[in-house]
């Protein structure tokens, strides 16, 4: 092999080599799930700040069929052609869900726990999975001449429905903010520490499980250690919790 054979190839190799370093430094986006189904009047500000929420995070659109001709350049899932197992893939594999659009029934039945169609039971299982769930409110909070004519009792009804879901940590603001509290709900989110408690420990013995799958940052009381031993069930940490 000739000087400039030897030249090009160790050139070709060492640009390989930080490629494939580069490749492996870059930052994985952690994966959320936006659900856009309700109408809105600002389309336009909805796919801006869901272009904003993709600078961080890799985002499975899930939309109704209105939405799928504004999205158009995006790949997305049908939410009336989703299957069982496509949401709980939802679920399982990402870590925070945001409604870019929200509607009065959304609230009332997410106060109530009530899972009568695709969304809301996404959002109950995203609850009971213990991840954020954002809500952005411009659709839905009331303006100043809604509030003046509105009946008192109407209002009410509408603030204690919201204080219901901010309670069962759903975050509740604007549409310019969403991006911005996503962050910080996930960086909380991937902190948090579940605790296993001696309940958890009792259910699965009395479920004849002698395995429990938690994950990788959980933290286990003394007392749950010890009843673990007694009743042999296995407690297993996993970096990636599948349900």
């Amino acid at each position: 092999m000739d000087v400039k054979e030897t030249v090009r190839k160790l050139v070709k190799e060492a640009v390989e080599a930080h490629m494939q370093k580069q490749t492996s430094n870059k930052e994985i986006k952690p994966a959320i799930t936006v659900l856009l189904t309700y109408s809105s009047s600002k389309k336009h500000e909805i796919l801006k700040a869901i272009a904003e929420i993709e600078e961080s995070f890799q985002v499975t659109v899930v939309a109704s069929k209105e939405w799928a001709s504004a999205l158009d350049n995006k790949e997305i899932l049908l939410l009336k052609n989703a299957t069982n197992e496509d949401l709980q893939q939802l679920w399982s594999n990402t870590d925070l869900l945001i409604f870019p659009v929200a509607s009065f029934q959304l609230v009332t039945k997410l106060a109530l726990m009530i899972d009568d169609d695709k969304e809301l039971t996404t959002a109950i299982q995203f609850q009971l999975l213990g991840k954020p769930i954002i809500i952005a409110n411009d659709e839905v909070e009331l303006g100043v001449y809604q509030q003046v004519l509105a009946p008192y009792s109407l209002q009410e009804k509408l603030q204690r429905n919201i204080r219901t879901i901010q309670s069962e940590k759903v975050k509740w603001v604007s549409l310019e903010q969403v991006a911005k509290v996503a962050k910080e709900e996930h960086e909380q989110f991937q902190e948090r520490q579940p605790l296993i408690l001696a309940k958890h420990i009792e259910k699965a013995s009395r479920e004849r499980r002698n395995e429990i799958i938690v994950p990788e940052n959980s933290k286990i009381t003394p007392v749950a250690k010890d009843m673990a031993r007694a009743l042999q069930v296995h407690i297993k940490k996993n970096s990636k919790h599948t349900p």
